[in-house]
């Protein structure tokens, strides 16, 4: 069973720190989180295109139990043990953190893929209903059915310190990048929420991450 929040995590890292900085995420510090009690998985990527004005290089999305998961002691033990605290986390820009409740589920709802296509907007308060309901009932279960899409799952934004982070975020897990290139994919996208609520929606923006790490590992 998912989790009921994700807990994003984004930053960048400079150029002759990356190798460290993707040593110790994985050999410690993803390792010694996931060990805090209420966080379930890491999961670590690393991005490959947007059309976001702002958009970090580098994301982890952890499974947890609830919001107050990494304000715990239990996380912020975990998250001082190692070389994290002291060597990488100094040499990380544009750190933001963002707590993302989950809201819908459609495909297979334990599936992990090589990619993920990351979908972020805004919407007037007056259709967010309609919005909802078309993209729970719709959209995103019609783009599931598409060929290399695992699965998908829907989040609202409970806290962040990003300026300017959409309310509403949707994560498909991909086999690849050219899925959203297929003839499939865009008759899906064709539906009645492209219609109706698409030239809605305020701040779309989209983005292609491709799977660093997996905690724990399947």
């Amino acid at each position: 069973m998912p989790a009921d929040y994700a807990y994003l995590v984004q930053m960048d890292i400079p150029a002759e720190h990356e190798a460290d900085f993707n040593r110790v995420y994985d050999t410690e510090h993803a390792k010694y989180i996931c060990n805090a009690p209420g966080v379930h998985s890491c999961d670590r990527y690393i991005l490959e295109s947007t059309n976001a004005d702002r958009f970090a290089r580098y994301a982890a999305l952890y499974g947890v139990d609830d919001p107050g998961v990494p304000s715990s002691q239990g996380w912020q033990v975990e998250s001082e043990k190692g070389d994290w605290a002291t060597k990488i986390r100094p040499h990380a820009t544009n750190r933001t953190h963002t707590m993302l409740q989950r809201i819908a589920d459609a495909g297979d709802e334990t599936a992990y893929a090589p990619y993920i296509f990351v979908v972020r907007t805004d919407i007037p308060g007056d259709v967010e209903d309609e919005f909802n309901h078309l993209y729970n009932t719709v959209h995103l279960p019609g783009l599931c059915q598409v060929d290399g899409v695992l699965g998908a799952r829907r989040y609202r934004v409970e806290t962040t310190n990003a300026d300017g982070f959409p309310k509403y975020v949707a994560v498909y897990q991909i086999a690849s990048p050219s899925v959203m290139d297929s003839e499939p994919w865009k008759a899906a996208a064709q539906d009645e929420w492209a219609a109706k609520i698409g030239p809605k929606c305020v701040g779309l923006n989209r983005a292609v991450m491709r799977q660093v790490a997996r905690h724990p590992s399947a």
